[in-house]
């Protein structure tokens, strides 16, 4: 005789009642209350017993939709040993009580991950963006560039005459590339400091602070086209895509991301996420030192600005006398958007 402890549902009302359910050796069932009654009789081999998953309630289910509910899994596991042990039961329950199992399957996982996330979602985004109607990107576009002047932008504070020396020296640029609808933006920032970015409309933000960094209009010039590049590769769009693609696959496979599945998981994204804006970035290079070539501008304008942007990212929030542009180390390198400054520069100035 193996006894249950549990409670009973008669599948017509809601009452939850404690029980005892009995099963004998040739698997007759019987559920009695705490008085010892009868609540019901049946037969073993007519029940569906969930699958054990740790110590969590399991449920035995009659054939005219009564329930027990138990956490005695010890008890339910001999009976099903007994009665039907040529069944496979609790499959589940054993494979996740086998750590090195669990080891390996969590290492499967964030290969898998790496692997979508380095070669399946650039190729789903690199096709997506193409798709993408014009006017969900113009639209795009004008919604990031009003949360950007909401939140960190103010309005330029450069001279009606600067302003109009770099945009007759970039004109040009503009002029090169009329299906891409560009137009350029001057603003102010503490926070980021001398910078040019672009969004997916064709809008590209020059900041105060870069325009007075750069030594020669052509340097401008560089930065320019190399946010050209990104438009002309609709690399926002792609990012756009790629880290939805990714936040997809990430909640498919972890469910609820927090916690531990968050930090775990997220470090092949995360790496890759950075793979994919050093390659942007790249691309981007190539495509402005390409430009200038073309056009019979040295490259090394281009070589010239960046390692002048490493150094004042170096040197943000420091004293004159306290900035040493080198002790920035191989992680800053690593673990950013952007390759090496020391890298792009090499690009540039082989190029020359």
């Amino acid at each position: 005789m193996i006894e249950i402890n549990g409670h009973w549902y008669d599948g017509r009302t809601s009452a939850r009642v404690p029980c005892l359910l009995r099963i004998d050796d040739v698997g007759g069932v019987d559920v009695l209350d705490a008085s010892g009654a009868e609540l019901h009789h049946g037969l073993f081999e007519t029940l569906r017993v969930s699958s054990r998953l740790g110590n969590t309630p399991r449920f035995l289910d009659f054939p005219e939709g009564q329930r027990v509910e138990t956490t005695d899994n010890e008890a339910v596991d001999r009976a099903l040993a007994r009665l039907q042990p040529h069944a496979r039961h609790n499959w589940v329950h054993r494979l996740e009580s086998h750590k090195r199992f669990v080891v390996l399957t969590l290492l499967l996982v964030i290969v898998f991950i790496g692997l979508v996330g380095r070669y399946g979602a650039p190729a789903i985004a690199r096709v997506g963006a193409a798709w993408v109607p014009d006017a969900a990107v113009q639209l795009i576009g004008e919604q990031a560039l009003e949360t950007l002047d909401d939140l960190l932008f103010e309005p330029s504070e450069l001279s009606d005459a600067v302003r109009e020396r770099v945009v007759k020296h970039l004109a040009p640029a503009i002029a090169d590339h009329p299906h891409l609808r560009l137009r350029l933006e001057f603003r102010t920032s503490e926070e980021i400091g001398p910078n040019a970015f672009a969004l997916p409309d064709g809008t590209i933000i020059m900041t105060d602070a870069m325009v007075r960094l750069a030594e020669h209009d052509d340097e401008l010039l560089a930065v320019f086209v190399h946010e050209i590049g990104h438009v002309e590769y609709r690399h926002s769009m792609r990012r756009l895509i790629q880290g939805s693609v990714l936040a997809f696959l990430l909640t498919v496979i972890a469910g609820d991301i927090s916690g531990t599945s968050e930090f775990f998981l997220g470090i092949p994204i995360l790496l890759t996420e950075l793979a994919y804006s050093r390659d942007f970035e790249r691309e981007a290079d190539s495509y402005a030192i390409a430009y200038l070539s073309g056009r019979g501008t040295s490259a090394t304008h281009f070589a010239a600005v960046m390692r002048r942007l490493e150094a004042a990212h170096a040197c943000a929030g420091k004293n004159r006398e306290e900035c040493d542009p080198g002790e920035l180390s191989q992680w800053h390198d690593y673990l950013s958007s952007h390759p090496g400054s020391d890298e792009r520069a090499a690009r540039a100035e082989a190029a020359r």
